[in-house]
């Protein structure tokens, strides 16, 4: 049997109360959990990375990129003026503003260049072209696109302009002689707007044809 002086040799064990211990245990387990969770999230966002890395270069997403850029045109009518734009240069759009009082076209072109001014102006009267000339007649106008040949002699600029007369029907085109050289002289230059072509939304049907 062991002596009472070996009893006093033996270490003294610490010990340590039961909600202290269990508060260190809880928070051992929350860092654990912490841990955890910021692995799974940055696992989650490199295979959200490299998913996305993997579609940007994808065939379907190369191909698109290499698509030409659609070039965009509007155009606004209320009861007096209408107003469109339409591209006349590579550097800026025509601005185009017709008068339903008095059957005025204008076509305004900035010149970026030297501040966006307004340096290129060219008008006509669609009246005559569209066969009306009554005060206060109704309009629609819009641009399209339609390139020339440069050598041909006709617009230069790529855009043309198309009114509409609501109450007969009739319609005209107009092209713009917008001068590139002058432009990139920073020159100021105006004129006439071409006359291109004139159709009818009412036609007169020729039965004799139709049979």
């Amino acid at each position: 049997m062991p002596q009472p002086t070996d009893l006093q040799a033996l270490p003294a064990v610490e010990k340590m109360p039961v909600s202290q211990s269990r508060v260190r245990g809880n928070c051992c387990s929350l860092q654990r959990l912490a841990i955890t969770s910021m692995a799974v999230v940055t696992l989650i966002s490199v295979g959200i990375g490299s998913y996305f890395a993997g579609r940007s270069q994808s065939p379907l997403n190369q191909e698109m990129s290499q698509l030409p850029l659609l070039d965009a045109a509007a155009a606004v009518s209320d009861e007096k003026y209408s107003i469109a734009t339409g591209i006349v240069s590579e550097e800026a759009d025509g601005f185009f503003v017709l008068d339903h009082n008095s059957g005025l076209l204008q076509c305004n072109v900035i010149y970026p260049r030297i501040g966006g001014k307004f340096m290129a102006r060219f008008s006509t009267n669609v009246n005559e072209a569209v066969g009306t000339g009554a005060k206060g007649s109704k309009y629609m106008m819009l641009t399209g696109r339609a390139q020339f040949p440069r050598a041909s002699n006709r617009p230069a600029a790529a855009t043309v302009v198309y009114v509409m007369d609501t109450a007969s029907g009739n319609y005209a085109c107009f092209g713009i002689p917008y001068d590139r050289v002058v432009a990139n002289a920073n020159r100021p230059q105006q004129g006439a707007m071409i006359l291109l072509t004139t159709g009818t939304a009412n036609p007169v049907i020729d039965r004799d044809n139709l049979r």
